[in-house]
């Protein structure tokens, strides 16, 4: 009787696969000093805030791994409209907007980096606690970033944009009578 040899896949954790995303993040705005410099330039379609590329990518902002680089990140999940905050939504300079449309359940998470990394992850209609067991890595494909990258702005321009709620951006005044407290009012000097 012959035994069956076991399957190559592989079952990642979770913190693994964000510290492998966040290095590939890393590793695809890397200096080249190969010919012109790659555009630097970062793109995400996730099923929701939560997912493990996106909190790769919170991760590698906030160690300084991104600093001048144009984010895009197209969200699928239709609850992500309502909860628009979290870790996610604190990069300043990230462009949001979400696809609410169920027929692309199929597609996959993608990450590009640059002009010739692209990371493709699971499916978003997948159950999240059945998910992370399938990723390809491609990184320095030009060809395979192209068509990620066409990809990603047919769903861009289907997507609504979506402004994340950040609390440094109500007024003083309105903070102010939230409070309660009428000597915090700020007085207006013609009075």
């Amino acid at each position: 009787m012959r035994i069956a040899s076991p399957s190559r896949l592989m079952m990642v954790a979770r913190t693994d696969k964000e510290a492998r995303l966040k290095d590939f993040i890393g590793d695809g705005l890397a200096p080249r000093d190969e010919g012109l410099a790659d555009r630097k330039c970062l793109t995400v379609f996730v099923r929701n805030p939560d997912s493990p590329v996106a909190r790769a990518l919170c991760a590698a902002w906030s160690e300084g791994r991104i600093d001048d680089t144009r984010i895009r990140i197209l969200i699928c999940d239709t609850n992500s409209e309502e909860q628009a905050s979290g870790a996610l939504f604190d990069i300043a300079h990230a462009e949001f907007r979400v696809l609410a449309d169920q027929s692309f359940g199929s597609a996959h998470e993608q990450l590009v980096v640059g002009e010739k990394s692209v990371w493709i992850g699971d499916c978003l209609r997948r159950d999240p606690t059945k998910r992370d067991a399938f990723e390809l890595f491609h990184p320095n494909e030009a060809a395979t970033a192209v068509f990620a990258t066409a990809s990603f702005e047919k769903l861009w321009v289907r997507g609504r944009p979506l402004k994340p709620f950040k609390p440094e951006s109500v007024a003083p005044e309105i903070i102010a009578v939230q409070s309660g407290e009428p000597d915090s009012l700020p007085r207006n000097p013609r009075h």
